[in-house]
């Protein structure tokens, strides 16, 4: 499921060009939390009411906060799946998506990558995705899919990603399990010392003691 299929045209664009009195008259008509910034075709970043708000010249242009815009993107070929630490970190309700030489494509919305999951089979009941920070010389792949199937779980999708959080730049392992026994997978894997960096359940009857997506949940429970 490429970001590429998803994508919305619904939301404008601003310009480096645009002067801050514009973007925040642009940013309040959309209803967002934040809209990307062009130079050309080109995505520069994200902009945000409040840092338009607290420029120290606010009849100046956009280009003057360039250095402090957001990075947050995805690229059209990528898995929607990797939009969710984006989100997490954000709180942004859209993202920008562009090719891969950075040309601004469109925007991902938080509520459709919520419908896809609802739409493949997850609900309150069957399933969760578990973030696991991985690295290639120390944990094994393998092992982790056994320990999963050993406990009834399937795994849907898996993909690499990069952690925006990381400051070492580790990858992070992202697992999505169908199962009614998240939790019991979960404890078997870190006894294997596995260790998950946070876990989104479906589930209602299950406690899980990690991180959730809230942004997600916000859709998911409405």
């Amino acid at each position: 499921m490429l970001a590429l299929t998803y994508l919305s045209y619904e939301y404008p664009t601003l310009s480096l060009n645009d002067s801050i009195q514009k973007g925040l008259k642009v940013l309040a008509q959309s209803k967002q939390s934040n809209l990307a910034v062009l130079d050309g075709k080109q995505l520069v970043g994200n902009v945000t009411e409040r840092l338009l708000a607290q420029s120290l010249h606010p009849d100046g242009k956009i280009s003057q906060l360039k250095d402090d815009l957001t990075q947050y993107s995805l690229e059209s070929e990528e898995d929607v799946l990797a939009s969710l630490p984006w989100f997490e970190s954000s709180a942004y309700s859209i993202l920008p998506v562009t090719d891969e030489d950075g040309k601004f494509l469109g925007y991902l919305e938080a509520s459709v990558v919520a419908s896809i999951f609802l739409n493949n089979g997850f609900n309150s009941t069957n399933g969760g995705i578990m973030y696991v920070p991985f690295h290639s010389q120390r944990d094994s792949f393998s092992l982790i899919a056994r320990l999963i199937e050993e406990n009834n779980g399937l795994i849907t999708r898996s993909l690499m990603i990069q952690n925006p959080k990381d400051p070492m730049g580790l990858p992070e392992l992202v697992i999505q399990v169908q199962t009614e026994q998240f939790s019991a997978i979960m404890q078997s894997l870190e006894r294997h010392s596995i260790h998950i960096e946070k876990a989104f359940h479906f589930g209602k009857n299950e406690t899980v003691d990690t991180g959730r997506f809230d942004l997600l949940l916000k859709y998911l429970n409405p």
